[in-house]
């Protein structure tokens, strides 16, 4: 187990597109009504991005036992500079804990993002971002590559949604060759930039003669599986079928062949809907094992707040499964608190009960996934993006059925 002090011991939070969120709250009972006039019943502003949601997902998860998150939980962002930077940036570090080792001031102005909450649905307004220059981008690589000279790889990289204008389409490639090694837990969140991480990752792994002990996965929506492969979803506001998944799969390996040797599996939401897990496939015309998990049922909890839920399932996601990979025991250094760390033991446990040693790890990664989603429902109950209460999470969790295998 690698010591508590290096960068062997971090998750790092990937997340290039930072944002200044405003929360603009309906009066109870309301709903946006394009052409009206809407007078907001509560304002406020907090914290924005993909990959900003997930460092504040996780915090969460670190504030149950008083964990110091500084160093467990790393961003690499681009903060623009300017109120909405600083704004942010105090954020994170006062209410969140959250080190800016991985910072970088760029000149272009913070985006701001802003959610109209209604009774029934949330509406989301997304600025555009400022350009991030070449010396910008080589501040940030030369941060990373002063914490892995120092510290190692990191244990853990989470590379999370768009990215700002001015940089490559490499960029998520470049960043996770530097800070992703054979053992690191990768979780991908996001289809920028796919096909070259994904010729990384598949590097990375076949690199040397030691077999490859980490991992990666790609955390997706079913409706994006099916646009990247090429197959017709029945319909947005419709749950997946077997047949779409099954398919699209298959479209999706064809289409991106160093999937085959980068990533494990794939974990896909579907809104309200029950979640799957699927092995990636050796070829399109393998076969392959599905999990199917079922969703967590919020229609009697009133107003929700969906901003930020996906974002909190990569990092409850992430978070149990660092836990898992490393069987916990005694000085654990991860973000995972022991009491949820229990739960998460036992839960496999019970599901991988009577399973082959090659079923095992399937189920493992199903736990790891079944606590994101219930992170992500908890999340729809508060208001602020991505923060939830764990107690929430894990009776959610706890009262998950054994996933259905290939159903």
């Amino acid at each position: 187990m690698p010591t508590a002090d290096a960068l062997s011991t971090s998750v790092v939070v990937v997340g290039l597109n930072a944002a200044l969120q405003k929360r603009f709250v309906l009066p109870q009972g309301a709903n946006l009504v394009p052409g009206n006039v809407h007078r907001a019943a509560e304002c406020e502003t907090g914290v924005g991005g993909k990959g900003q949601d997930v460092g504040v997902a996780m915090s969460c998860l670190l504030k149950q036992e008083q964990q110091a998150s500084d160093d467990k939980v790393l961003l690499a962002q681009f903060l623009g500079r300017g109120p909405e930077g600083d704004a942010v940036s105090d954020t994170l570090k006062s209410n969140f804990g959250l080190s800016d080792a991985l910072t970088v001031r760029n000149a272009a102005p913070l985006r701001t993002c802003t959610t109209i909450v209604g009774a029934d649905e949330a509406t989301e307004l997304v600025e555009t971002s400022g350009e991030v220059t070449k010396s910008e981008m080589e501040e940030l690589q030369s941060k990373v590559e002063e914490l892995t000279g120092k510290g190692g790889k990191a244990d853990c990289v989470c590379i999370m949604g768009s990215m700002p204008p001015g940089c490559a389409e490499d960029t998520y490639a470049d960043l996770t060759t530097r800070l992703a090694g054979k053992e690191s837990l990768v979780l991908i969140d996001s289809v920028i930039g796919l096909e070259p991480l994904l010729d990384a990752l598949s590097s990375i792994y076949a690199e040397g003669d030691n077999p490859k002990t980490g991992g990666a996965v790609l955390k997706l929506n079913a409706a994006e599986l099916c646009k990247l492969a090429g197959v017709s979803k029945s319909g947005e506001a419709e749950r997946v079928t077997l047949e779409e998944l099954t398919a699209s799969t298959k479209g999706f390996v064809a289409k991106f062949t160093k999937a085959i040797g980068a990533l494990d599996y794939l974990c896909i939401t579907d809104g309200k809907w029950p979640g799957y897990l699927v092995e990636v496939p050796e070829s399109s015309s393998s076969s392959f094992e599905t999990w199917r998990l079922p969703a967590v049922d919020l229609s009697d909890k009133g107003t929700l707040f969906p901003i930020g839920a996906g974002d909190t399932v990569a990092a409850g996601t992430l978070s149990a499964w660092q836990y898992l990979h490393h069987h916990s025991g005694e000085g654990f250094f991860g973000v995972v608190p022991s009491k949820v760390g229990k739960h998460l033991s036992e839960k496999r446990a019970q599901w991988s009960e009577g399973t082959s040693s090659s079923e095992e790890k399937g189920f493992e990664m199903a736990t790891a996934f079944a606590f994101g989603l219930s992170c992500g429902s908890a999340s729809c109950l508060k208001q602020e993006n991505s923060v939830f209460d764990v107690d929430d999470a894990v009776a959610f969790f706890g009262n998950m059925p054994k996933p259905l295998t290939n159903q």
